[in-house]
C-alpha cells in the first residue's frame, strides 16, 4: 500500500511506513470528502426522519436501521477527519494509537450493527413464543451490546502500535486480528443466524400452508429486514475486504496506483449504497418523502401563477 494510504480515509489498515514531509494527494482522495458528506447527510437525515415522526418510530425495527446509521455516521466522519488532515498536510493531535483505535472501533461497529440484527432476528424469528425477544427492551440489549464487542475489539489498538504508526513499530500480529475480528466473526454470525432463519422460515411456510392457515405479518416484516440487512451487509463486506487482504499480503506484493485508488473508493461507496438502499426499502419513509416532494411541486407552480397575475 502506498503513503497515501497512510492517513488515507479508507484505510482501516495499512502496513507501510509514513511520509510525515510530503503527502501526495491520489485521485481517490478527491473522492472522499464529497462521497462521505452525503454520506453522512443521507444517514443524518433518515435517522432524524424516524425518530421525529412517531409512525416511523412505533416500527421497533427501524431502531435497528438507525444503529447502522449512526455507525455509517461515526465511521464516515472517523475518515473524513483523516482526509481533512491529509489535504492540510497536519498531524493528529491524538497519538497513532489512538488514531487506529478509533478507526477499527468504528469499522467494528459497522460491522457488528449488523450482526446485532441478524442474531436478533433469528431469536425474535425462531422463538416467537418468547415474547421478550421482540421487545423494544430486547432490541436496546443487542443494541448496546453490539457496541460494547465492538469496542473490546478495538482495544488491543489502544495497547499495540497499529496502522497508524510507523512501520518499525506496527505489530505483525494486529493485521490478522483485525481480519478475523473485523470481518470473519462479523461474517460469521450473520451466515449462521440467517441460514437458521430461512431454514426456520422454510419450513414454517410449508406448515401453514399445509394447515391452510396465514401467515404471521410479523414475521414476514423480520425476514423483510433480514433480506435487507444481508445486501448492505453483502455491500459493505465487498467494499472493505480488498483493503484489508491487501494488508496481509501487503509486504509480498506491490498494487499499481490504479488499482490501489480502486480499493480506496470502494469502501466509500459501499457505505453511501447502503445508507441509500436503506431510504429507498423503508416504504413509509419512501412514499413521505415522495408525497413531500410532490407537495412542494404542487405549492411552487400556486406560487408562480400568483405571482404573475400580481404582475399583471
Amino acid at each position: 500500500m502506498t503513503d497515501n494510504n497512510q492517513n488515507g480515509s479508507a484505510s482501516v489498515s495499512s502496513g507501510q511506513s509514513e511520509n510525515n514531509d510530503s503527502v501526495s494527494i491520489s485521485v481517490s482522495d478527491y473522492v472522499v470528502l464529497p462521497s462521505l458528506s452525503l454520506t453522512i447527510i443521507l444517514a443524518l437525515a433518515y435517522s432524524i426522519l424516524i425518530i421525529i415522526r412517531p409512525t416511523f418510530r412505533a416500527n421497533k425495527l427501524n431502531w435497528f436501521t438507525i444503529n447502522v446509521c449512526i455507525t455509517t455516521i461515526l465511521l464516515s466522519c472517523v475518515m473524513m477527519t483523516s482526509s481533512i488532515m491529509k489535504f492540510m498536510n497536519t498531524s493528529s493531535l491524538l497519538s497513532c494509537r489512538a488514531q487506529s483505535f478509533l478507526t477499527v472501533m468504528a469499522a467494528c461497529q459497522m460491522m457488528y450493527s449488523h450482526s446485532v440484527v441478524a442474531f436478533s432476528r433469528f431469536l425474535a424469528i425462531v422463538y416467537s413464543n418468547k415474547r421478550i425477544f421482540r421487545s423494544i427492551a430486547c432490541i436496546w440489549i443487542f443494541i448496546i451490546i453490539g457496541w460494547l464487542i465492538a469496542f473490546l475489539i478495538a482495544v488491543p489498538f489502544w495497547i499495540l502500535d497499529g496502522y497508524a504508526c510507523s512501520s518499525s513499530s506496527q505489530s505483525s500480529f494486529l493485521p490478522y486480528y483485525t481480519l478475523v475480528g473485523v470481518l470473519v466473526i462479523p461474517i460469521m454470525i450473520v451466515m449462521i443466524c440467517n441460514i437458521r432463519i430461512f431454514l426456520f422460515v422454510r419450513r414454517s411456510s410449508r406448515r401453514v400452508h399445509a394447515e391452510g392457515r396465514g401467515n404471521n405479518i410479523s414475521q414476514a416484516r423480520d425476514v423483510y429486514l433480514i433480506k435487507i440487512m444481508i445486501v448492505t451487509f453483502t455491500v459493505f463486506v465487498i467494499g472493505w475486504i480488498p483493503l484489508f487482504v491487501e494488508q496481509i499480503f501487503s509486504n509480498y506484493i506491490t498494487l499499481s496506483s490504479a488499482v490501489d485508488n480502486i480499493f480506496q473508493i470502494l469502501p466509500l461507496f459501499s457505505m453511501l449504497f447502503d445508507v441509500i438502499l436503506l431510504i429507498y426499502t423503508n416504504q413509509p419513509v419512501r412514499l413521505f418523502l415522495c408525497q413531500l416532494i410532490k407537495h412542494r411541486r404542487q405549492i411552487n407552480p400556486t406560487a408562480n401563477k400568483v405571482n404573475t397575475i400580481g404582475e399583471h
